[in-house]
């Protein structure tokens, strides 16, 4: 998948990074408010946002084994066909419409010329995903249920940010509204998130929402939000474990939420369903798990290592549970902060975590930083800048780099990030 042509929200983080040197730290909504800056986060979230319709519909790859499942699903066949790839080619070769004037576009119109190679070779993600999507795939097609996935994410996007900082912070004005939705509609991992037609920001909406319903003293809702992000991506089942030690109503709306739509799920399906996702599953740590741009611990540590991936990829996920379990308990109830550890926490143990994972990121920053205040150490500033512009960098440049450090620095920002918060709780 080409990269996003603008990278605005990086420069200018790398900008804020260099005032804040130079000033001490100070506060950085002077920087942010000045013309050039504006000008500059408008015009990257314009193209940003723009390429990433654009592209994304004509050439969905990563959402087509998401629409081959729904197709599946909807023949009663299996969800995880050994020709997955095959299929995907078919159905990248749909009619576009307007496609002549998509290809007098420059830039866009190289998206129409891998329009023939397979796409992906495996679906990992559970069941459930494919059932849901079965309905829009069927009446609207591959594009048509992109456009509208498309939207939903860019819509639950902003909702989910407007109620974090709107719970967490004072009243923003609406120029400094402006200019944060900006660096974040233009945050590369959003483009490639919104362009691949994953499901990232959804789960972003569901985990914030968990959060907001436990604010509200709303535990069932808050489980079962976290529920249905865990039937749509594995990873988020890891929160199940706060809700076990901090709230047991939670605990419990997230197990029967999980449970009732697995037992739907294996009804409707083919037999063997689960099975068959659990092999492909797999199939795909096998092969992910060491690969670059993999962010979690297993992922950072097995680029350093010849052990076995899958071996170091159950070891860390059972070392961070059990060091979340160990915080949790010992630890006195601070709910911002210990549900933005767990988040950050699930991303580190997760066997894979790609780049478009990071969009999740945005509930325990808000915390972060909302936590730091006024009585942050002089080194905060600079140091979540930093951390926010190696999150913010294009996967390509860490390859082109060619250094092994260099692609971990994401999960070093990660680690820094999940530390941090730790220390936020003192202040």
């Amino acid at each position: 998948m080409r990269a996003l042509p603008l990278n605005s929200t990086f420069f200018v983080l790398v900008l804020m990074l260099v005032w804040s040197l130079v000033r001490g730290g100070q506060s950085v909504w002077e920087f942010l408010s000045r013309p050039a800056i504006v000008a500059i986060v408008l015009l990257g979230t314009v193209v940003t946002v723009t390429f990433s319709a654009l592209a994304g519909y004509i050439n969905p790859r990563d959402y087509v084994q998401d629409v081959v499942a729904a197709r599946q699903f909807l023949k009663h066949s299996t969800l995880y066909p050994a020709e997955m790839a095959q299929m995907g080619v078919v159905e990248l070769s749909a009619p576009i419409a307007g496609r002549e004037e998509l290809e007098r576009l420059p830039g866009i119109r190289n998206e129409f010329n891998t329009l023939a190679d397979p796409p992906v070779y495996q679906n990992a993600h559970p069941p459930v995903l494919g059932i849901m999507l079965a309905g829009p795939v069927l009446f609207l097609g591959l594009r048509g249920s992109f456009a509208l996935l498309f939207l939903l994410s860019a819509v639950l996007l902003y909702a989910s940010v407007r109620a974090v900082v709107r719970e967490l912070f004072p009243p923003l004005s609406g120029l400094q509204l402006m200019v944060l939705m900006g660096l974040i509609f233009a945050w590369y991992q959003v483009g490639t998130t919104l362009r691949g037609g994953q499901s990232s920001i959804i789960l972003l909406a569901l985990i914030s929402a968990g959060w907001l319903m436990l604010r509200r003293n709303r535990p069932w809702m808050a489980g079962a939000a976290i529920g249905l992000a865990a039937c749509i991506h594995v990873f988020p089942a890891v929160l199940i474990l706060y809700f076990a030690i901090r709230c047991r109503r939670a605990f419990l709306a997230a197990i029967t939420t999980i449970a009732a739509l697995s037992a739907v799920a294996f009804e409707v399906t083919v037999q063997h369903t689960y099975s068959q996702w659990l092999s492909t599953m797999d199939t795909v740590s096998e092969l992910y798990i060491p690969r670059a741009g993999n962010l979690s611990m297993a992922g950072l540590i097995s680029g350093f290592s010849p052990a076995n991936a899958k071996v170091i990829a159950l070891g860390m996920l059972v070392t961070i549970a059990a060091a979340l379990v160990f915080y949790l308990w010992r630890g006195a109830d601070q709910m911002d902060t210990e549900y933005s550890i767990s988040v950050t926490a699930m991303l580190l143990a997760s066997p894979i975590s790609w780049g478009r994972y990071l969009p999740i990121m945005i509930l325990p920053l808000a915390v972060l930083m909302r936590n730091w205040g006024q009585k942050r150490p002089d080194w905060a500033v600079p140091a979540l800048l930093a951390a926010l512009a190696f999150m913010a960098t294009p996967d390509g440049t860490y390859e082109w780099l060619n250094s092994r450090l260099a692609m971990a620095m994401p999960s070093f920002s990660l680690v820094a990030i999940l530390l941090w918060l730790r220390i936020s709780e003192r202040q």
